[in-house]
């Protein structure tokens, strides 16, 4: 019931003032926007963290072999 109630109360404030009307949509998506940008930056740290330290790792041993 809140959602239809949010809705309509969208829709005809769309008719009065569109920046209105805009905020509130804003304001209603903001918190999933940012929830799913935090998960999607602590994945990839974690992935970075994975990929990152052992690859240069093997990497600088791999460039120090060639270079002797």
């Amino acid at each position: 019931m809140s959602k239809f109630l949010f809705w309509i109360s969208v829709v005809i404030l769309g008719f009065i003032s569109l920046p209105i009307s805009f905020c509130l949509l804003v304001l209603h998506y903001l918190p999933k926007i940012l929830q799913d940008l935090s998960i999607s930056n602590s994945n990839q740290v974690g992935q970075d963290s994975k990929f990152k330290g052992p690859q240069i790792k093997y990497f600088s041993r791999d460039t120090l072999e060639k270079w002797r």
